[in-house]
């Protein structure tokens, strides 16, 4: 009878947790791989966004005047971003970035200004006007940083129930965290859509360990010794742990 009792308490938190899973880790990318462009990523410009050496290259620096980006498939409600942003070549004009929430009327979007300036924007008329930063507390959302600089973490948290989106940005170059910006919009226009980045005209920007999580890990990925590796491969309360322990139960 016991064993009876512990084969279906094993089937019941395989259910539960084949269930859960997926709910926590939205989209995970490091880039080491070729991109997969059916299911997880789309981009109009193939040729030219790639990834190398573990990261993806958004490679505009063969002309000007164009524009090149990757985007999900998967559209987002509530949401908590993470990714890393690098400067790889820049050639003194144009810009890149991406947009943390993407949808047909408009984008709540992270832009890397020249190589000395971030902001946060709308790219079309909403609740700002296109392209200029949101207003938070103490001035606007917007932040300048030493123009030597080429990498960046950055950690968002889109909160649409709580008319909330919080960005936290840091420069690590120097592998000593800078915080640059510490903004929260208080904004919930654009409550569902993907994610997204870009750049346009001159240069190379990059990007790696991109994570998409629900909002139960807030903490977590804005804690200061948050590692992206750590989070997406995390066996604890998963079902690889689960399995075991019940296993070495049926076994006593």
């Amino acid at each position: 009878m016991m064993h009876a009792i512990r084969c279906a308490l094993i089937l019941m938190i395989f259910a539960f947790v084949a269930f859960d899973a997926p709910a926590e880790i939205l989209l995970t990318e490091d880039f080491e791989d070729d991109l997969n462009l059916t299911t997880k990523w789309q981009t109009n410009t193939p040729k030219f966004v790639y990834p190398k050496d573990g990261i993806l290259y958004l490679d505009q620096g063969k002309s000007g005047g164009d524009y090149v980006s990757l985007r999900s498939v998967q559209h987002f409600n509530d949401v908590i971003i993470y990714y890393e942003w690098f400067i790889i070549e820049w050639s003194g004009q144009g810009d890149g970035g991406g947009a943390l929430r993407q949808t047909p009327n408009g984008s709540y979007w992270m832009r890397w200004w020249g190589r000395s300036n971030v902001k946060v924007t709308t790219n079309k008329d909403g609740p700002v006007n296109a392209w200029q930063p949101f207003p938070v507390k103490g001035g606007q959302a917007r932040s300048n940083y030493p123009a030597v600089s080429d990498h960046f973490i950055l950690k968002a948290a889109l909160m649409t129930q709580e008319k909330r989106v919080t960005i936290h940005i840091w420069d690590v170059t120097d592998k000593k965290p800078i915080q640059i910006a510490e903004w929260e919009v208080k904004d919930n226009t654009y409550k569902s859509g993907n994610i997204s980045f870009d750049c346009w005209k001159f240069g190379i920007y990059g990007v790696d360990n991109v994570i998409v999580a629900t909002p139960e890990h807030e903490a977590e990925i804005f804690a200061d010794n948050f590692d992206p590796t750590r989070l997406a491969v995390q066996s604890e309360g998963k079902l690889t742990t689960l399995w075991g322990h019940l296993k070495l139960e049926i076994g006593q």
